[in-house]
Protein backbone atom coordinates (compact mmCIF):
# COMPACT_ATOMS: atom_id res chain seq x y z
CA UNK A 1 0.00 0.00 0.00
CA UNK A 2 1.56 3.63 -0.94
CA UNK A 3 0.44 6.89 1.07
CA UNK A 4 -0.14 9.23 -1.72
CA UNK A 5 1.00 11.83 -0.37
CA UNK A 6 4.55 12.87 1.00
CA UNK A 7 4.82 13.60 4.62
CA UNK A 8 7.30 16.06 4.45
CA UNK A 9 6.85 19.04 7.21
CA UNK A 10 8.57 21.94 6.56
CA UNK A 11 9.58 24.48 9.16
CA UNK A 12 9.03 27.55 8.59
CA UNK A 13 9.77 30.66 10.08
CA UNK A 14 6.64 31.74 11.89
CA UNK A 15 6.54 27.75 13.34
CA UNK A 16 10.42 28.60 14.57
CA UNK A 17 9.03 31.92 16.16
CA UNK A 18 6.35 29.64 17.78
CA UNK A 19 8.21 27.23 19.06
CA UNK A 20 10.56 29.53 20.57
CA UNK A 21 7.86 31.53 22.36
CA UNK A 22 6.77 28.04 23.91
CA UNK A 23 10.81 27.07 24.78
CA UNK A 24 10.58 30.27 27.10
CA UNK A 25 7.32 29.44 28.80
CA UNK A 26 8.55 26.16 29.49
CA UNK A 27 12.01 27.18 31.07
CA UNK A 28 9.37 29.48 33.77
CA UNK A 29 8.37 25.28 34.79
CA UNK A 30 9.24 22.98 37.69
CA UNK A 31 12.66 21.14 36.56
CA UNK A 32 10.71 18.09 36.14
CA UNK A 33 7.71 19.30 33.53
CA UNK A 34 10.48 20.45 31.17
CA UNK A 35 11.98 17.28 29.80
CA UNK A 36 9.09 16.01 27.90
CA UNK A 37 7.84 19.96 26.56
CA UNK A 38 11.83 20.45 25.54
CA UNK A 39 11.49 16.75 23.49
CA UNK A 40 8.22 17.75 21.90
CA UNK A 41 9.36 21.35 20.66
CA UNK A 42 12.71 19.76 19.41
CA UNK A 43 10.83 17.15 17.05
CA UNK A 44 7.69 19.75 16.17
CA UNK A 45 8.23 18.91 12.83
CA UNK A 46 7.58 15.08 13.69
CA UNK A 47 4.75 15.76 15.90
CA UNK A 48 1.06 14.95 14.42
CA UNK A 49 -1.25 17.57 14.15
CA UNK A 50 -3.03 16.55 17.46
CA UNK A 51 0.43 16.56 19.37
CA UNK A 52 1.24 19.73 18.17
CA UNK A 53 -2.74 21.12 19.42
CA UNK A 54 -2.03 19.46 22.78
CA UNK A 55 1.37 21.77 23.46
CA UNK A 56 0.26 24.59 22.15
CA UNK A 57 -3.29 24.41 24.18
CA UNK A 58 -0.86 23.61 27.35
CA UNK A 59 1.03 26.86 26.57
CA UNK A 60 -2.32 28.98 25.55
CA UNK A 61 -3.28 28.25 29.09
CA UNK A 62 -0.28 28.34 30.94
CA UNK A 63 0.29 31.71 29.46
CA UNK A 64 -2.93 32.79 30.78
CA UNK A 65 -1.64 32.80 34.13
CA UNK A 66 -0.32 36.31 35.62
CA UNK A 67 2.48 36.13 37.46
CA UNK A 68 1.29 35.51 40.58
CA UNK A 69 -1.15 33.20 40.06
CA UNK A 70 1.46 31.56 37.77
CA UNK A 71 3.96 31.24 40.90
CA UNK A 72 1.05 30.23 43.07
CA UNK A 73 0.58 27.12 41.31
CA UNK A 74 4.14 26.08 40.94
CA UNK A 75 5.25 27.04 44.23
CA UNK A 76 3.73 23.20 45.90
CA UNK A 77 5.71 21.47 42.55
CA UNK A 78 8.81 23.36 43.17
CA UNK A 79 8.87 23.12 47.15
CA UNK A 80 8.49 19.16 46.47
CA UNK A 81 11.35 19.17 44.58
CA UNK A 82 13.92 20.83 46.56
CA UNK A 83 12.55 17.83 49.47
CA UNK A 84 13.58 15.47 46.43
CA UNK A 85 16.97 17.03 45.64
CA UNK A 86 16.58 17.41 42.37
CA UNK A 87 18.78 19.95 42.04
CA UNK A 88 21.56 17.49 42.65
CA UNK A 89 20.06 15.11 40.06
CA UNK A 90 21.69 14.26 36.98
CA UNK A 91 18.57 15.28 35.17
CA UNK A 92 17.81 16.13 31.45
CA UNK A 93 15.84 18.95 31.05
CA UNK A 94 15.97 18.13 27.17
CA UNK A 95 14.04 15.25 26.71
CA UNK A 96 12.47 12.16 28.61
CA UNK A 97 14.72 9.43 29.13
CA UNK A 98 15.37 6.37 31.13
CA UNK A 99 17.22 7.99 33.61
CA UNK A 100 15.25 10.88 34.27
CA UNK A 101 12.21 7.87 34.72
CA UNK A 102 14.51 5.97 36.87
CA UNK A 103 15.49 8.83 39.40
CA UNK A 104 11.61 10.19 39.75
CA UNK A 105 10.52 6.40 40.33
CA UNK A 106 13.05 5.63 42.72
CA UNK A 107 12.12 9.31 45.02
CA UNK A 108 10.21 8.51 47.95
CA UNK A 109 8.41 11.43 47.07
CA UNK A 110 7.27 10.29 43.77
CA UNK A 111 3.51 9.19 44.31
CA UNK A 112 2.96 12.81 45.59
CA UNK A 113 4.97 14.50 42.83
CA UNK A 114 2.79 12.55 40.38
CA UNK A 115 -0.51 13.99 41.89
CA UNK A 116 1.14 17.91 41.87
CA UNK A 117 2.01 17.63 38.19
CA UNK A 118 -1.39 16.32 37.33
CA UNK A 119 -2.99 19.31 39.58
CA UNK A 120 -1.07 21.64 37.12
CA UNK A 121 -1.99 20.08 34.26
CA UNK A 122 -5.65 19.54 35.05
CA UNK A 123 -5.12 23.62 35.93
CA UNK A 124 -3.81 24.61 32.76
CA UNK A 125 -5.49 22.74 30.65
CA UNK A 126 -8.88 23.58 32.16
CA UNK A 127 -7.43 28.07 31.95
CA UNK A 128 -6.90 26.60 27.89
CA UNK A 129 -10.48 25.39 27.62
CA UNK A 130 -11.74 28.24 29.49
CA UNK A 131 -10.08 30.92 26.82
CA UNK A 132 -11.28 28.98 23.82
CA UNK A 133 -14.25 27.50 22.01
CA UNK A 134 -14.93 24.36 21.83
CA UNK A 135 -15.45 22.73 18.52
CA UNK A 136 -17.99 19.02 18.13
CA UNK A 137 -15.88 16.17 17.81
CA UNK A 138 -16.36 14.66 14.29
CA UNK A 139 -17.47 10.82 13.60
CA UNK A 140 -14.68 8.06 13.66
CA UNK A 141 -14.40 4.60 13.01
CA UNK A 142 -11.97 1.67 13.80
CA UNK A 143 -11.79 -1.51 12.04
CA UNK A 144 -9.97 -4.73 13.35
CA UNK A 145 -9.37 -7.28 10.87
CA UNK A 146 -8.83 -11.17 11.87
CA UNK A 147 -8.17 -12.75 8.81
CA UNK A 148 -9.20 -16.00 7.13
CA UNK A 149 -5.86 -17.68 8.10
CA UNK A 150 -6.83 -17.60 11.53
CA UNK A 151 -8.61 -20.17 12.81
CA UNK A 152 -12.07 -18.88 14.56
CA UNK A 153 -15.06 -20.49 16.20
CA UNK A 154 -18.25 -18.15 16.43
CA UNK A 155 -19.96 -19.42 19.72
CA UNK A 156 -17.20 -17.93 22.39
CA UNK A 157 -15.33 -15.69 20.25
CA UNK A 158 -17.09 -12.40 21.36
CA UNK A 159 -17.85 -14.08 24.97
CA UNK A 160 -15.06 -11.62 26.52
CA UNK A 161 -16.06 -8.67 24.49
CA UNK A 162 -18.58 -7.38 27.04
CA UNK A 163 -22.21 -6.94 25.68
CA UNK A 164 -22.35 -2.88 24.84
CA UNK A 165 -21.78 -4.39 20.78
CA UNK A 166 -23.72 -6.73 18.51
CA UNK A 167 -22.30 -10.35 17.81
CA UNK A 168 -23.60 -10.22 14.19
CA UNK A 169 -23.43 -13.31 11.73
CA UNK A 170 -22.10 -12.18 8.30
CA UNK A 171 -24.33 -13.49 4.61
CA UNK A 172 -21.27 -13.22 2.50
CA UNK A 173 -17.55 -12.90 2.23
CA UNK A 174 -16.23 -11.01 5.33
CA UNK A 175 -13.21 -10.15 3.44
CA UNK A 176 -15.89 -7.67 1.51
CA UNK A 177 -16.53 -5.01 4.28
CA UNK A 178 -12.89 -3.86 4.18
CA UNK A 179 -13.24 -3.76 -0.06
CA UNK A 180 -16.40 -1.55 0.19
CA UNK A 181 -14.67 0.77 2.87
CA UNK A 182 -11.91 1.35 1.47
CA UNK A 183 -12.25 1.06 -2.65
CA UNK A 184 -15.93 0.94 -2.71
CA UNK A 185 -18.06 3.80 -4.60
CA UNK A 186 -18.56 5.93 -1.58
CA UNK A 187 -14.98 5.07 0.34
CA UNK A 188 -13.91 6.18 3.84
CA UNK A 189 -10.94 8.21 2.09
CA UNK A 190 -13.97 10.26 0.09
CA UNK A 191 -15.78 11.33 3.07
CA UNK A 192 -12.96 12.08 4.55
CA UNK A 193 -11.63 14.71 1.61
CA UNK A 194 -15.47 16.31 1.24
CA UNK A 195 -15.23 16.93 5.16
CA UNK A 196 -12.07 18.97 4.05
CA UNK A 197 -9.39 16.08 5.92
CA UNK A 198 -6.32 15.53 3.43
CA UNK A 199 -4.15 15.06 6.89
CA UNK A 200 -2.37 11.78 6.64
CA UNK A 201 -3.21 11.13 10.40
CA UNK A 202 -6.50 11.15 9.60
CA UNK A 203 -6.84 7.87 7.91
CA UNK A 204 -4.64 4.85 9.15
CA UNK A 205 -4.09 1.57 7.80
CA UNK A 206 -1.66 -0.78 9.56
CA UNK A 207 -1.25 -4.57 8.28
CA UNK A 208 0.84 -7.39 9.84
CA UNK A 209 1.05 -8.38 6.18
CA UNK A 210 -0.08 -6.91 2.69
CA UNK A 211 -4.05 -8.38 3.00
CA UNK A 212 -5.55 -4.62 3.14
CA UNK A 213 -7.14 -3.34 -0.06
CA UNK A 214 -4.81 -0.69 -1.89
CA UNK A 215 -6.06 2.96 -1.78
CA UNK A 216 -6.73 4.11 -5.52
CA UNK A 217 -4.16 7.24 -5.88
CA UNK A 218 -6.06 10.67 -5.93
CA UNK A 219 -7.38 13.35 -3.35
CA UNK A 220 -6.10 13.23 0.15
CA UNK A 221 -3.91 11.09 2.33
CA UNK A 222 -3.14 7.65 3.77
CA UNK A 223 -0.57 6.99 7.03
CA UNK A 224 -0.01 3.10 5.92
CA UNK A 225 2.43 0.79 7.84
CA UNK A 226 2.93 -3.09 6.57
CA UNK A 227 4.80 -5.09 8.94
CA UNK A 228 5.90 -7.51 6.16
CA UNK A 229 7.31 -4.58 4.16
CA UNK A 230 9.41 -3.16 7.40
CA UNK A 231 10.70 -6.18 8.02
CA UNK A 232 14.13 -5.83 6.83
CA UNK A 233 14.23 -2.37 9.26
CA UNK A 234 13.15 -3.90 11.68
CA UNK A 235 15.99 -6.53 11.86
CA UNK A 236 18.41 -4.05 11.95
CA UNK A 237 16.76 -2.38 14.45
CA UNK A 238 16.45 -5.52 16.67
CA UNK A 239 19.84 -5.71 16.24
CA UNK A 240 21.03 -2.58 17.06
CA UNK A 241 18.41 -2.99 20.53
CA UNK A 242 20.17 -6.79 21.06
CA UNK A 243 23.63 -3.78 21.81
CA UNK A 244 22.48 -2.13 24.87
CA UNK A 245 24.49 -2.26 27.77
CA UNK A 246 22.91 -2.96 31.22
CA UNK A 247 23.59 0.95 32.68
CA UNK A 248 20.74 3.08 31.89
CA UNK A 249 22.90 5.85 30.94
CA UNK A 250 24.60 3.97 28.76
CA UNK A 251 21.40 2.58 27.14
CA UNK A 252 19.84 6.05 27.03
CA UNK A 253 22.40 7.15 24.58
CA UNK A 254 22.31 3.67 22.31
CA UNK A 255 18.81 4.42 22.19
CA UNK A 256 19.32 8.13 21.16
CA UNK A 257 21.86 6.45 18.11
CA UNK A 258 18.91 4.51 17.63
CA UNK A 259 16.96 7.61 17.07
CA UNK A 260 19.21 9.59 15.40
CA UNK A 261 20.16 7.07 12.64
CA UNK A 262 19.06 7.68 9.01
CA UNK A 263 18.07 3.68 8.29
CA UNK A 264 17.54 5.06 4.77
CA UNK A 265 18.54 1.67 2.94
CA UNK A 266 16.16 -0.41 5.26
CA UNK A 267 13.29 1.59 4.59
CA UNK A 268 10.32 0.44 2.43
CA UNK A 269 9.95 3.08 -0.74
CA UNK A 270 6.43 3.86 0.72
CA UNK A 271 8.39 5.27 3.68
CA UNK A 272 11.06 7.13 1.81
CA UNK A 273 9.24 10.16 1.92
CA UNK A 274 7.55 9.80 4.90
CA UNK A 275 9.28 11.62 8.20
CA UNK A 276 6.96 11.67 10.43
CA UNK A 277 6.09 7.82 10.08
CA UNK A 278 9.55 6.83 9.72
CA UNK A 279 9.98 8.21 13.16
CA UNK A 280 6.86 6.88 14.61
CA UNK A 281 8.14 3.37 13.64
CA UNK A 282 11.52 3.86 15.60
CA UNK A 283 9.39 4.81 18.42
CA UNK A 284 7.25 1.74 18.15
CA UNK A 285 10.22 -0.28 17.98
CA UNK A 286 12.22 1.07 20.67
CA UNK A 287 9.31 1.35 23.11
CA UNK A 288 9.92 -2.35 24.43
CA UNK A 289 6.46 -3.81 23.74
CA UNK A 290 6.80 -6.82 21.59
CA UNK A 291 6.48 -4.81 17.94
CA UNK A 292 9.88 -5.80 17.14
CA UNK A 293 9.44 -9.77 17.60
CA UNK A 294 6.01 -10.42 16.51
CA UNK A 295 3.88 -9.20 14.00
CA UNK A 296 0.46 -9.22 15.55
CA UNK A 297 2.05 -6.74 18.74
CA UNK A 298 3.08 -4.47 15.91
CA UNK A 299 -0.39 -4.37 14.69
CA UNK A 300 -1.66 -3.64 17.96
CA UNK A 301 0.81 -1.17 19.49
CA UNK A 302 0.65 0.57 16.06
CA UNK A 303 -2.63 0.96 16.49
CA UNK A 304 -2.79 2.10 20.41
CA UNK A 305 0.07 4.34 19.47
CA UNK A 306 -1.92 5.80 16.06
CA UNK A 307 -4.85 6.36 18.45
CA UNK A 308 -2.98 7.96 21.48
CA UNK A 309 -0.34 10.10 19.31
CA UNK A 310 -2.77 11.13 16.43
CA UNK A 311 -6.83 10.55 17.07
CA UNK A 312 -7.27 9.66 13.57
CA UNK A 313 -10.77 9.77 12.20
CA UNK A 314 -10.30 6.27 11.08
CA UNK A 315 -7.99 3.13 11.34
CA UNK A 316 -7.54 -0.03 9.94
CA UNK A 317 -5.59 -2.74 11.77
CA UNK A 318 -5.22 -6.22 10.07
CA UNK A 319 -3.30 -8.89 12.53
CA UNK A 320 -1.83 -11.67 10.55
CA UNK A 321 -0.05 -15.11 10.79
CA UNK A 322 3.13 -15.75 12.81
CA UNK A 323 5.64 -18.45 13.16
CA UNK A 324 6.14 -20.80 16.08
CA UNK A 325 8.97 -19.63 18.32
CA UNK A 326 11.66 -21.72 17.99
CA UNK A 327 12.07 -23.89 21.14
CA UNK A 328 16.01 -22.65 23.16
CA UNK A 329 15.98 -19.44 21.65
CA UNK A 330 15.32 -16.21 23.87
CA UNK A 331 11.83 -14.24 22.39
CA UNK A 332 11.75 -12.36 26.12
CA UNK A 333 15.42 -10.51 25.43
CA UNK A 334 14.43 -9.77 21.87
CA UNK A 335 16.20 -12.47 19.71
CA UNK A 336 15.82 -12.73 16.09
CA UNK A 337 14.40 -15.97 15.64
CA UNK A 338 15.17 -16.70 11.76
CA UNK A 339 19.09 -15.77 12.80
CA UNK A 340 19.34 -17.54 15.99
CA UNK A 341 18.40 -20.84 15.06
CA UNK A 342 18.54 -22.55 11.87
CA UNK A 343 15.26 -24.32 12.30
CA UNK A 344 12.86 -23.68 9.67
CA UNK A 345 9.89 -21.74 10.47
CA UNK A 346 6.49 -23.11 11.34
CA UNK A 347 3.28 -21.49 11.45
CA UNK A 348 1.36 -21.14 14.13
CA UNK A 349 -2.66 -20.20 13.15
CA UNK A 350 -3.55 -21.65 16.79
CA UNK A 351 -1.88 -19.12 18.58
CA UNK A 352 -1.82 -16.38 15.88
CA UNK A 353 -5.56 -16.16 16.65
CA UNK A 354 -5.31 -16.26 20.22
CA UNK A 355 -2.80 -13.39 20.05
CA UNK A 356 -4.98 -11.59 17.19
CA UNK A 357 -8.04 -12.00 19.48
CA UNK A 358 -6.91 -10.35 22.28
CA UNK A 359 -5.02 -7.94 20.68
CA UNK A 360 -7.75 -6.72 18.89
CA UNK A 361 -9.62 -6.22 22.06
CA UNK A 362 -6.74 -4.40 23.45
CA UNK A 363 -7.00 -1.77 20.49
CA UNK A 364 -10.79 -1.33 21.66
CA UNK A 365 -9.75 -0.72 25.11
CA UNK A 366 -6.67 2.14 24.20
CA UNK A 367 -9.70 3.68 22.49
CA UNK A 368 -12.14 3.75 25.22
CA UNK A 369 -9.28 5.88 27.44
CA UNK A 370 -9.93 9.19 25.40
CA UNK A 371 -13.22 10.93 25.31
CA UNK A 372 -13.34 10.97 21.20
CA UNK A 373 -14.16 7.05 21.91
CA UNK A 374 -17.78 8.43 22.39
CA UNK A 375 -17.95 9.37 18.46
CA UNK A 376 -16.12 6.12 17.35
CA UNK A 377 -17.79 2.96 15.83
CA UNK A 378 -15.72 -0.43 16.22
CA UNK A 379 -15.80 -2.95 14.09
CA UNK A 380 -13.79 -6.06 14.70
CA UNK A 381 -14.24 -8.80 11.61
CA UNK A 382 -13.27 -12.38 12.15
CA UNK A 383 -13.45 -13.45 8.42
CA UNK A 384 -12.93 -18.02 9.08
CA UNK A 385 -16.19 -17.50 11.81
CA UNK A 386 -18.24 -15.15 9.42
CA UNK A 387 -18.49 -13.59 12.28
CA UNK A 388 -18.25 -9.44 13.67
CA UNK A 389 -18.58 -7.27 17.01
CA UNK A 390 -19.96 -4.30 16.55
CA UNK A 391 -19.83 -1.18 19.02
CA UNK A 392 -21.63 1.86 18.18
CA UNK A 393 -21.50 3.84 21.61
CA UNK A 394 -23.12 6.96 21.09
CA UNK A 395 -26.60 5.49 19.05
CA UNK A 396 -29.32 3.02 20.18
CA UNK A 397 -28.90 -0.49 18.58
CA UNK A 398 -30.08 -0.23 15.03
CA UNK A 399 -33.13 -2.10 14.23
CA UNK A 400 -31.26 -3.53 11.27
CA UNK A 401 -28.93 -5.69 13.69
CA UNK A 402 -31.88 -7.29 15.35
CA UNK A 403 -31.76 -10.37 13.34
CA UNK A 404 -27.91 -10.44 13.94
CA UNK A 405 -27.37 -11.34 10.52
CA UNK A 406 -26.08 -9.09 8.17
CA UNK A 407 -24.13 -8.49 4.97
CA UNK A 408 -21.05 -7.06 4.30
CA UNK A 409 -22.85 -4.18 2.22
CA UNK A 410 -25.23 -3.46 4.84
CA UNK A 411 -22.07 -2.62 6.97
CA UNK A 412 -20.20 -0.88 4.73
CA UNK A 413 -22.91 1.29 4.35
CA UNK A 414 -24.19 1.86 8.04
CA UNK A 415 -20.18 2.62 9.09
CA UNK A 416 -19.93 5.18 5.45
CA UNK A 417 -23.31 6.49 6.75
CA UNK A 418 -22.18 7.23 10.58
CA UNK A 419 -19.00 8.46 9.68
CA UNK A 420 -20.31 11.08 7.21
CA UNK A 421 -22.70 12.54 9.45
CA UNK A 422 -21.83 14.74 12.82
CA UNK A 423 -23.18 12.91 15.87
CA UNK A 424 -24.95 15.53 16.62
CA UNK A 425 -27.22 15.42 13.40
CA UNK A 426 -27.88 11.52 13.92
CA UNK A 427 -31.55 10.71 14.83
Amino acid sequence: MKADMPDKPTRGSAEQGETESYRSLVKQLPITMRPSLNGQLANWEALFPFERRRVQEFMRGFASFDALARDALLAPLRQLENRMGVQSWDFSQNADSMQNASLLARSAFFAEWRKQVQRIYTAVEDAAHASAQSAGQPSRLIVAILPRSLPFESANLWKKWGDRGEALSIDGDPARIAQLLLEGPSSVRDVLVQQGSLEASDLWLIDAGSGLPATPIGPGAVSSLTGGALGPLRDQVLAQVNTVPKSIEATDQTLDDIRGKSWDPWWPPELKDQARLRKFVIDLYLSGNGALIFSNAFVEWAASEAIRRARPRVLFARFGLRAKPKPFTGIAIFENQQRISALPGVDDPQGSAVDAAVLARYILLAAQRYPESGQTAFLCVAESAQSAYLLLPDAPRDNWTSSKKVTPEQIAQLLIQRLSTPPKDRG
